[in-house]
């Protein structure tokens, strides 16, 4: 095995020594960067890494479900797979991912948090924080084995960024100066979901620039693919900052008037999987969301905007999501439990306030860890509650090793074990002129969106420490 493949391997092995009470550290890597930056270029130079590709990447699928390790080696059944911890011992044979599934890792001049990317989809494997006892912990969903990200048919949006246009769009059409346009019906066959079949999620981007706390990554979207008119060049900058702050700016310019809305898509767990396998005691706090989209049975907006008070959208001051769970039957979709929901701020807050006010408070008493988004020029907040991550139509996901996982589906990512929180403006807002969005982005007008995620400490009640 050479020196650069035994670099790549680093950071799994570091990690696999670690406990559930004491998870580790990812590996520096701000020497390796060098490395990546060749790598992508090589890739950048030829033809996108296409599934084929991906495929004959070493792993297994585990009864019909995508959820492989990096390092896996033979075991007694084809629905079982065993794992060395022993530095040297695993992964002789298996081969690191490569371009777009090459694992990027980034942390914050401080070392107060650290990040994998990969350029797949812009996606974010890995985000590690401390808890109130010191340990690190990884905070977001998703697969140990990077590849997955693309060969995995049934789990798409896994904390990347999604696009051309965001959430949903009702039967799939919409209008720019009188034309009407069709996208790919990609959910229940009825509406568009996260841009299509192949939305940004699913498109490999091009690093242009990665440094030991930061990246910037570029996607091209040609014109009329998934039905959406106009060429879109797409930047991606994730930057690590002190006091363990994850900065987002996305950029994105249009060659003709286009529907635009990107988001960061990230599942959250501030736990880790450690105390609980359950978002519902997490505490969410939207103080500034005072109205709600309303939406049918399969979640399209019905074009009324109510009040969130007395309702199980009230989140202007803080709640567990346990406390108005038995009051959301249908409020994610038909027959369904939990939030899947689109809340308006109708008065957020000003570019000048928005740096110090947070929009979204979201805390674990359990970890000690508390999550707040600012700085953002986003009006409103999808919050998905994961009441569909494991199902018999989509299947299981086995939790990464950071969260306990075996690599077996004893240990899976399960339903209200995770929440998603995008920050965007109004869903399908392209369908509903009565509500004054702007959603068309043009030559003359730059998409610009922005937010800031910073991570803190509480005590058992929630005080800051």
């Amino acid at each position: 095995m050479t020196l650069p493949r035994l670099s790549l391997l680093l950071p799994v092995v570091l990690q696999l020594l670690g406990s559930a009470s004491a998870l580790p550290s990812p590996a520096a890597v701000a020497d390796e960067t060098p490395l990546w930056l060749r790598q992508a270029d090589a890739a950048n130079s030829t033809s996108t890494s296409s599934a084929a590709e991906s495929r004959s990447t070493p792993g297994f699928v585990n009864n019909g479900t995508i959820g492989s390790y990096d390092c896996s080696t033979s075991a007694s059944s084809s629905s079982q797979v065993s794992f060395s911890t022993v530095p040297g011992s695993g992964c002789v044979e298996a081969q690191p991912p490569v371009y777009p599934y090459n694992a990027i890792n980034l942390r914050s001049s401080d070392d107060s948090i650290r990040a994998t990317v990969l350029p797949y989809g812009s996606v974010v494997s890995e985000l590690w924080v401390k808890d109130r006892y010191g340990g690190w912990r990884d905070v977001v969903l998703g697969f140990d084995n990077k590849t997955n990200y693309g060969t995995d048919t049934i789990h798409p949006n896994f904390s990347p960024i999604v696009g051309r246009y965001a959430n949903r769009i009702k039967n799939g059409t919409f209008e720019v100066d009188g034309k009407t346009y069709k996208a790919p019906l990609n959910e229940n066959n009825l509406d568009t979901l996260h841009g299509g079949d192949i939305g940004y999620d699913r498109s490999a981007y091009r690093v242009e620039e990665v440094k030991a706390d930061e990246i910037l990554l570029s996607h091209l979207d040609p014109d009329g693919f998934q039905g959406f008119p106009g060429e879109v060049k797409t930047y991606t900058r994730y930057r690590l900052l002190p006091d363990a702050t994850w900065e987002i700016e996305l950029n994105a310019t249009a060659s003709k008037r286009t529907p635009l809305m990107l988001s960061s898509h990230v599942y959250w767990n501030l736990e880790a999987y450690n105390e609980s396998q359950t978002i519902l005691d997490h505490v969410l706090h939207l103080p500034k969301a005072d109205k709600y989209v309303k939406t049918d049975t399969i979640l399209i907006p019905t074009g009324e905007l109510p009040t969130v008070e007395g309702t199980p959208y009230d989140f202007r001051t803080p709640h567990a999501f346990r406390d108005m769970f038995n009051e959301t039957l249908g409020v994610c979709g038909f027959n369904c439990t939990g939030w899947d929901s689109c809340f308006v701020m109708t008065d957020p807050p000003k570019k000048r306030e928005a740096k110090q006010q947070s929009v979204i408070e979201l805390s674990s008493l359990k970890s000690g860890i508390k999550l707040s988004v600012s700085a953002s020029n986003q009006p409103a907040i999808q919050v998905y509650t994961c009441s569909g991550i494991n199902s018999p139509a989509k299947g299981s996901i086995p939790r990464k090793r950071s969260h306990g996982g075996d690599g077996t589906l004893d240990k899976v990512y399960d339903n209200y074990s995770c929440v998603v929180l995008e920050m965007e403006d109004y869903i399908d807002g392209i369908n509903n002129p009565q509500w004054g969005r702007d959603q068309i982005y043009g030559p003359d007008r730059p998409y610009h969106w922005r937010a800031k995620y910073s991570f803190s400490n509480i005590d058992e009640q929630g005080k800051a420490m």
